[in-house]
């Protein structure tokens, strides 16, 4: 099966994928000027006042944490997060700093990023203050109820389970293995209420779907701080570190596809698949000096052997840097040829290439495309067996 960016981030980035416009760093900095000046203004206080009144409970264990780095923390209030470009989200936050560490060098951060995407979480590299964004995201919950909840392992011994209530002054907790615990509550900045949680404990992590791998007592409660009225259980949760885990455990599979594409200041723009044996990434990213490619972007996420549906849904474009706008497709089938051209005709330049460790899959491209990009396939007599807009897969 194969997933389109929209879809990796439960199996990478939202929209990638599909996305036929560009965030420029104007717009970028201009999000979040407004963000700043709407929002920063006081919350460092308002968060401060919170925990001093106890309404961020600490959380509480059973005995000392079975983590090296630091387990938890004083909730802090950062600044605005500012994701890869490749996730098409401008600015969002401020965050929410957990304290909780994610390895060695990253730590859990969580932030309201709008009205559509919700509470959001990644991981933020303490030295050089990257951020990664988890897979899928709390949402906005319903007033009273809790959205999306959200578990990964910390690479330190440790679960963590986090996520959003749709209520201001409650109390979170959290039972797992005959253990409760009282989670870590802060309210969404500049949000009326929503508030975000966390919880670390150890013990066994929540599996697919359908598994029994998690503890069989895992419950998630929230009731109102004032009256302890129970308000909501949480829905089984669901785990957000795939996508991580497996960049982060990823081989190269196969030879790079050299397009030939020259960008004046980053090199010679690749593609690469890298994954395991049931599951590969195919990578984009720019070639130049020593060393390997420098990575830009995830196109996609696909299972092994990879399906033959023709062509795959989802189109990218890239910046040479030259004025010179990259379109890029992907397709798996019998066809001998396939080509990217534009709705009003053939691309300037284009070109193909064969993934090595499955022949019958290629990356297309073109450079000069008229119009809204267009993808056609052949068979070896040059017969057309199928065309695509890279609005929905098939074809071809």
């Amino acid at each position: 099966m194969m997933h389109t960016l929209d879809e990796l981030r439960r199996a990478l980035a939202d929209e990638a994928a599909g996305r036929t416009t560009r965030t420029t760093f104007a717009d970028v900095r201009r999000a979040a000027r407004r963000r700043r000046r709407a929002v920063l203004g006081g919350l460092a206080a308002l968060l401060a006042a919170t925990v001093a009144a106890g309404t961020a409970a600490a959380l509480t264990t059973a005995g000392p944490s079975p983590s090296p780095a630091p387990s938890t923390a004083t909730p802090r209030l950062g600044g605005p997060v500012s994701l890869e470009p490749f996730e098409s989200l401008p600015p969002g936050g401020p965050a929410v700093e957990t304290g909780i560490r994610f390895g060695a060098e990253e730590e859990l951060i969580l932030w309201y990023q709008d009205q559509v995407n919700g509470v959001l979480a990644g991981v933020r590299h303490v030295a050089t203050g990257k951020v990664r964004r988890l897979d899928s995201g709390a949402g906005v919950p319903q007033a009273g109820r809790f959205g999306m909840l959200l578990e990964l392992d910390d690479r330190n011994g440790g679960v963590v389970d986090y996520g959003a209530f749709g209520a201001g002054d409650v109390v979170v907790k959290v039972t797992a293995g005959g253990r409760t615990m009282t989670a870590t509550t802060v309210p969404v900045p500049g949000v009326t209420g929503l508030t975000i949680f966390w919880s670390r404990r150890t013990g066994a992590l929540v599996g697919p779907t359908g598994s029994t791998d998690a503890p069989p007592d895992l419950a998630v409660t929230a009731a109102d701080a004032r009256t302890g009225d129970l308000l909501d259980t949480a829905e089984r949760p669901q785990r957000s570190d795939g996508v991580l885990n497996q960049l982060d455990a990823a081989r190269p599979i196969g030879e790079r596809i050299r397009t030939g594409l020259l960008s004046p200041e980053r090199g010679e723009l690749v593609f690469w698949f890298e994954g395991d044996d049931r599951s590969a990434l195919l990578q984009a990213g720019f070639l130049g000096g020593t060393g390997g490619p420098a990575w830009v972007r995830t196109l996609l996420s696909l299972s092994r052997p990879p399906t033959e549906i023709g062509f795959y849904g989802g189109r990218n474009e890239f910046d040479l840097g030259d004025g010179g706008q990259v379109w890029v497709g992907v397709y798996s089938g019998r066809a001998t040829t396939v080509e990217m051209g534009g709705e009003a005709g053939p691309a300037v330049r284009h070109g193909s290439g064969t993934w090595s460790a499955h022949p019958r899959m290629r990356v297309f491209w073109g450079v000069g495309v008229p119009g809204l990009p267009r993808g056609v396939s052949y068979d070896a007599a040059g017969n057309v067996l199928g065309t695509t807009d890279f609005t929905q897969p098939g074809g071809g």
